[in-house]
């Protein structure tokens, strides 16, 4: 407790001191009055130790005002009239920042320092008006006279609060200089040319000094350089640095604010430096505070591409946990579809537990689709396709949903020119949501009709007709967003996640091709067109047949690596089924050993095991063996490290038998293809 009030006590001995010698250094530039100068520092530095300490300075700045004055001129009641009205006045400029200029802060926004200087303005009248009246009345000071004295005295108290108040606060609130590199060296090399130019300005070095060129404008660019690069603190130091040099430059009668007298060059400097400064000062509290919102915007976009990788994963985790259980219920439906008798009720199950199976799949896709377009990252492969084969497929695969409802699916597809360049897997994907959102939202025994036409030269356009629930107008606008589908209540009817068209739109654009919707109303239908760019080049749809030894005319060694066991049983059994040889493992040193103690056709790989990755797998595996990876992620990155680590196939999970036979087909020709071409090296 002692040692803080002796801390105390020497703070306002030392504010005392400084305010004593400052005021001293100031008066010797009175020359209109004794107790008058337009270079009043104290002001500045009352104003400073009660923004940064309080209001419990003021005893200090009191005595020290006193003290200057009863040394100076006047006798003790005038000292202490001026010491009472220099201390009334720094209270009220720093109440008024306090309460309207957003207090030690005030140099932070450039609204706050105009605040600042409307402030010092205002509360610089308080100590002549006090001070000045007091020496008239007692005879110290002439009536006459009283007009330009007053001036004199409230410019240098504003002036000093201007000039002199923002370099000390600014440096009490941050007082530690650490080196910043190129920005401190930048810094120094401002400085040092101002200075420079000071002294050529003010200094006499060069005899445009002595002729009183109107040349200071040339040391605002410098500032204003300053306000725009560095800090307010920096801009503050500068401001100081020139204001010290053209007041010692001026009253050697150098630079241009010469005048006839002595104080009158004060006068028009102090003016001149106060313009300068406030001007400055804002420009570097705006340029502070663009760079605040800057600093603030890039942590925005940092934490919001945090979210976004947070999401991305998820979404990737969250498909492969998803993805993974249904690919063992997929193999076992498919077994018992092809071992089960015959008999219609479980026929009908095991359909209604495939179809079901399937609309998760693709409502896991459309979750990853999502994520793919928005990031931009959503690849195509375009090729020639015959759009009425793509359509009937289509119809085919949704066959379940619109027998279902009893829906009469009616194909008209009459357009000549049918061929269009896309990538085949992304335009089946965008005809398939609309055949089931049509299928969706007709009624049962309703109709779907869906027809194509040539309605310009090198156009297609696929059209999709329901007469279903239809969609309110005020939906139509919204009908193409995520997670819309029209009327809120729609979502607890019909379900789904309110993609598929959001996706189709997208797919869409991305082919270079237009996708609208139009209805009549409510419970007037929909229709659907997807226009699209024919292709110039046709290419007949054919099969590729795989030489005689690329196909299964042996059994296959196999071996099966996945940490999901049920999986694993599933595939294994079927693989079997089809006479194939089947080892099994469920992780990477386990699979390992079998590599190393026995010979194998293929491999196929989980890409995510307990105690390493396929992709490690596969690299450690011999050349001559050949891989398919699965896995439940579901991304094209994935799938494009599987195939840079040296498998022939990627499967996303679910894995149908039909999807494991054709990748077992497309690897082994690829190998047969391969060895025939080793043969036929010796002979090159």
């Amino acid at each position: 407790m002692g040692y803080r009030r002796f801390s105390r006590i020497l703070a306002l001995v030392t504010l005392t001191v400084l305010y004593f010698l400052a005021g001293k250094l100031g008066l010797r530039l009175a020359f209109v009055h004794a107790s008058a100068s337009p270079v009043w520092p104290p002001a500045g530095i009352a104003l400073a130790a009660l923004l940064l300490f309080g209001y419990g300075t003021w005893p200090a700045i009191f005595l020290g005002a006193f003290l200057v004055n009863l040394t100076t001129f006047g006798n003790v009641v005038t000292s202490l009239a001026i010491g009472a009205g220099n201390t009334l006045e720094a209270v009220c400029g720093a109440w008024l920042v306090n309460r309207f200029a957003n207090g030690i802060r005030v140099f932070d926004r450039a609204q706050d320092v105009f605040k600042f200087a409307l402030a010092a303005v205002t509360s610089t009248a308080v100590s002549p008006s006090i001070g000045l009246t007091s020496l008239a009345l007692a005879g110290y000071a002439d009536w006459t006279n009283y007009g330009p004295i007053w001036s004199t005295w409230w410019l240098g108290d504003a002036t000093g609060d201007l000039i002199f108040a923002p370099i000390i606060v600014l440096w009490g609130v941050n007082p530690r200089w650490r080196w910043n590199g190129k920005k401190d060296l930048e810094v120094t090399l401002i400085l040092l040319l101002l200075l420079a130019l000071g002294e050529v300005i003010f200094g006499g070095w060069l005899p445009i000094s002595a002729k009183n060129y109107p040349v200071a404008f040339v040391c605002g660019p410098i500032l204003i350089w300053m306000a725009f690069r560095m800090s307010q603190r920096e801009t503050a130091t500068g401001i100081f640095i020139l204001s010290a040099i053209a007041i010692w430059g001026t009253m050697r009668n150098f630079g241009p604010f010469v005048m006839e007298t002595e104080n009158q060059s004060l006068l028009i400097l102090q003016s001149s430096t106060a313009v300068l400064t406030l001007t400055a000062m804002a420009l570097a509290a705006a340029m502070a505070e663009r760079r605040g919102i800057e600093a603030a915007l890039e942590a925005q976009t940092a934490l919001v591409e945090a979210a976004n990788r947070t999401k991305d994963n998820f979404l990737a985790m969250l498909s492969h946990e998803l993805r993974t259980p249904l690919s063992p219920v997929l193999l076992a439906v498919e077994n018992l579809q092809s071992e089960w008798p015959k008999r219609p009720e479980v026929a009908s199950t095991l359909e209604m537990i495939r179809r079901n199976i399937r609309v998760e799949q693709h409502l896991i896709d459309d979750l990853l689709d999502v994520t793919r377009i928005s990031k931009g990252k959503l690849a195509l492969n375009l090729t020639s396709v015959n759009v009425h084969r793509q359509i009937r497929n289509v119809v085919e695969t949704c066959r379940s949903e619109w027998a279902g409802k009893n829906i009469r699916m009616q194909l008209d597809l009459t357009a000549g020119d049918r061929f269009v360049l896309a990538d085949e897997a992304r335009l089946q994907q965008i005809v398939w949501n609309l055949v089931q959102n049509a299928i969706k939202f007709s009624r049962d025994e309703g109709v779907v009709m869906i027809s194509t036409v040539n309605e310009s030269p090198g156009e297609l356009t696929i059209i999709v007709q329901d007469h279903g629930i239809g969609i309110e107008p005020e939906a139509m606008e919204r009908i193409f967003n995520p997670f819309e589908q029209g009327e809120r209540s729609l979502t607890r009817r019909f379900g789904g996640l309110g993609l598929g068209l959001a996706i189709s739109k997208s797919l869409a654009e991305a082919h270079a091709a237009t996708l609208t919707a139009t209805s009549e109303g409510l419970n007037r239908g929909a229709t659907f067109k997807l226009t699209i760019k024919t292709s110039a080049l046709v290419v007949h749809d054919g099969t590729i047949s795989l030489p005689v030894e690329g196909q299964f005319a042996k059994a296959l060694r196999i071996l099966l690596v996945d940490d999901h066991i049920d999986t694993c049983t599933v595939m294994g059994r079927l693989l079997a089924a089809r006479g194939h040889k089947v080892a099994v493992a469920h992780d990477m040193k386990s699979a390992l050993k079998k590599v190393a103690g026995e010979e194998f056709d293929v491999l196929i790989s989980d890409v995510g095991l307990p105690d390493g990755s396929g992709i490690e797998l596969m690299a450690k595996s011999r050349d001559e063996l050949v891989g398919i990876a699965m896995s439940g992620f579901g991304t094209e990155a994935d799938a494009a490290r599987s195939l840079e680590a040296g498998f022939s196939e990627h499967l996303v999970k679910p894995v149908t038998m039909e999807k494991l036979d054709a990748a077992l087909h497309a690897v082994m020709g690829l190998r047969f293809h391969k060895r025939r071409l080793a043969r036929r090296e010796p002979h090159a």
